[in-house]
């Protein structure tokens, strides 16, 4: 920062910074910038206009590109907690970013600084006091005498203030300190080539279960401390596993297109299995422990229309209770997490509601009563017990939740998306995640592939214009935002997605000047040219999947606002909608009198006649997971058969031909123009388990 802004604060929007702390504060929370951090903040501070390139900011701090992004990550970040309903860092397309908040110096004087540190800000509009000249100004002289009493005063003053120096000096307490618990650097527990995932831990920690996967296999692990891993099960459709908090039972999971399982073993005699439990083949299944060790929770849903619910298995009386029953008009998802308490008398269950919040329910472990609710405006992936607090994780935050104070606070930055946790004896392990992807594309005439877009983050939903030009969802700004490589240039960052970050569905419009998606139930247009979003459909009004008319007079829209989802279409000119389908409707294309569209519950492509109103079935073998991506264009149906690849469906010979084979770490994020295929294609996942420890006592007196 420039040495005429030092020393001062500054007022940035609600939020104030003070800038020989590197505080960043609201009203009710303060933060400490990094230094990397401040050092991007006081450049903004500085710039013209508040605006700055990324050229301009890499050259001035010499830092590389990722690390710009990661110190615009973080700044981000700070800001959205403090004051989470203000944008204060702006994209500006072609440009760079700005600090789009009014900022207003506040400087603290050197009296300032010694005598009041912690004083309030001064108003800003408080008249500065008036300075004159030193040749003007005329003290009187002091009176005879007054010298000589000065220095029998401090000569008598002296003893007594050297008495109480040394007092507190050498007697009084030490000012407390209050450090970070988890200020200790993670120790590694597994740092094996691929992933390490979905760890659990016996009672007394001395057992860590966990799976292990690379290119070529899938394992299941056993490692007791000190000790190298046990490998316990090795088989590609295991998807989660856990260990008992008494240390000597092991549930595991086996999924595949054929069935879903849960299997009981003993870790001695691993090969000897029993069935306890069944499960849907096309679910995220979880699983968790009783604290007794003679139970256990299982996330299921009946199909991936229904949201996830919780049921609990006793293997000593072989019964099933239902435990929860979330409805999808309040919570889409379900159930996202749990944990039993160490006493075995709570239940935490997270629970997924919509514009990606949270929220926690505390149920009673033998009734299933809610004890107390609690709702978070982030998402939260998972959760566990810290004696009577709870361990939450928020991408790659660990924070702690006081049940009984409602108190939250910051734990640990892990780095890396956490990707589950486990706690014991106030020691906190976790298995992070992170996997970048590609997007590819396949000359469908050549029969030749390439990387059309390649870098270290997610790439994803590509989506590609009559001129070329490709659009698409990345990650690498930390968030979801929306990146443009217009044909034969170089990619940029478009705009942020509004709101909470989140995956959004992206169509182009017909005269490829605009993009449509939906985001928290409103639908957005956001223009290619400003890089400005507008609403055109409320959030009230649910809307989902949308894609364009062909004359770009309209659009089609799924929305819940009837009942169920329906098909409805939006006549641009007169900003009025109509319910089109009255039998179900997710996604949809209108082609003249016909509406070709699939159904959210269930498999099939159908046809609807708008004027008769007559519905037909057009394919059968059209999976309902298709309803984001299929298309419609150059008179053919375009859409994914798992376990087949990318499927074309002539409408005029009624032809069905397999256009590409599932390709290896194949995403379900496809499009098609001018017989060019453009698809995404993972990479290898990389994660690792670590654990971190509380500060001793000793260290934190010592600090």
């Amino acid at each position: 920062m420039s040495e005429h802004h030092s020393p001062q604060r500054f007022l940035l929007g609600q939020l104030t910074l003070d800038c020989f702390s590197r505080e960043l504060s609201s009203a009710t929370e303060t933060l400490t910038l990094e230094p990397q951090v401040f050092q991007l903040l006081s450049l903004f501070i500085d710039a013209e206009q508040h605006q700055l390139s990324r050229l301009q900011i890499t050259e001035q701090l010499m830092i590389s590109e990722s690390t710009l992004t990661k110190s615009l990550s973080l700044l981000r970040k700070a800001f959205a907690q403090l004051d989470p309903q203000t944008i204060y860092i702006e994209t500006l397309p072609k440009v760079g970013y700005r600090l789009c908040q009014t900022v207003i110096p506040d400087v603290i004087t050197a009296a300032e600084k010694t005598t009041a540190p912690h004083a309030h800000i001064h108003s800003v509009t408080a008249p500065a006091p008036s300075l004159q000249p030193a040749a003007l100004q005329h003290p009187a002289p002091p009176r005879a005498g007054v010298k000589t009493k000065l220095i029998l005063a401090v000569l008598w003053t002296a003893p007594l203030l050297f008495f109480v120096l040394w007092f507190f000096i050498t007697l009084a307490p030490a000012p407390e300190k209050l450090p970070t618990p988890y200020i200790n650097p993670p120790v590694p527990i597994n740092t094996a080539q691929g992933i390490d995932y979905d760890l659990s831990l016996s009672q007394d920690g001395a057992t860590l279960v966990y799976l292990s996967k690379d290119a070529e296999k899938n394992q299941l692990l056993l490692q007791q401390n000190p000790g190298k891993p046990k490998l316990l099960a090795e088989d590609n459709a295991l998807s989660t596993a856990a260990i008992s908090p008494d240390g000597l039972q092991v549930l595991s999971v086996k999924q595949n297109s054929q069935g879903c399982i849960v299997e009981w073993f003993m870790p001695e005699n691993p090969q000897q299995k029993k069935t306890v439990a069944q499960c849907s083949t096309d679910a995220m299944v979880k699983i968790a422990w009783q604290n007794d060790s003679k139970g256990f929770y299982l996330r299921d849903r009946a199909d991936k229309t229904q949201p996830y619910t919780l049921s609990r298995y006793r293997l000593d009386t072989t019964t099933k209770e239902q435990v929860t029953r979330p409805q999808s008009a309040e919570s889409p998802t379900g159930d996202l997490a749990f944990a039993e308490s160490d006493d075995g008398k709570t239940l935490a269950v997270v629970r997924d509601l919509p514009q990606q919040h949270s929220q926690l329910l505390l149920l009673d472990s033998s009734s299933f009563a809610v004890l107390q609710q609690k709702s978070f405006p982030f998402p939260i992936s998972n959760i566990d017990w810290l004696a009577t607090h709870l361990v939450v994780s928020k991408d790659a935050e660990l924070l702690q939740y006081n049940t009984t104070t409602d108190q939250l606070e910051f734990l640990f930055y892990t780095g890396r998306t956490v990707q589950s946790l486990a706690v014991v004896n106030q020691q906190i392990y976790y298995a992070d995640y992170e996997q970048d992807a590609d997007i590819w594309q396949y000359d469908l005439a050549a029969n030749t592939n390439r990387i059309r877009i390649g870098s270290s983050k997610a790439d994803l939903m590509p989506r590609v214009n009559h001129k070329g030009d490709l659009a698409f969802l990345s990650k690498r700004g930390g968030k979801e935002q929306i990146w443009l490589q217009p044909a034969g240039q170089n990619e940029y960052q478009l705009a942020d997605v509004p709101g909470s970050p989140a995956l959004v569905r992206l169509q182009w419009s017909p005269d490829g000047e605009s993009l449509l998606f939906s985001k928290d139930g409103a639908l957005w247009q956001l223009m290619i040219a400003s890089g400005q979003s507008r609403v055109l459909v409320a959030a009230d009004k649910q809307v989902d999947v949308a894609n364009w008319m062909t004359d770009g007079t309209g659009i089609i829209y799924s929305s819940k606002q009837s009942g169920d989802w329906q098909l409805w279409q939006l006549d641009l000119n007169t900003a009025s909608s109509t319910q089109l389908t009255q039998q179900g409707g997710y996604s949809g294309y209108r082609l003249g009198n016909q509406l070709y569209f699939s159904k959210f519950h269930q498999d099939g492509l159908f046809m609807l006649n708008i004027a008769t109103g007559e519905e037909d079935l057009l394919i059968a073998d059209f999976d309902k997971s298709n309803g984001l991506n299929w298309r419609l264009s150059d008179d053919s149906i375009y859409y994914y058969q798992p376990e087949q690849g990318i499927r074309q469906y002539q409408l005029q010979s009624k032809s069905n031909s397999l256009l590409l084979a599932t390709p290896e770490r194949f995403v379900d994020h496809y499009d098609i123009q001018n017989q060019q295929l453009f698809y995404v294609k993972a990479g290898l996942p990389k994660g690792d388990v670590y654990k971190i420890e509380p500060v001793a006592s000793s260290d934190i007196n010592s600090k």
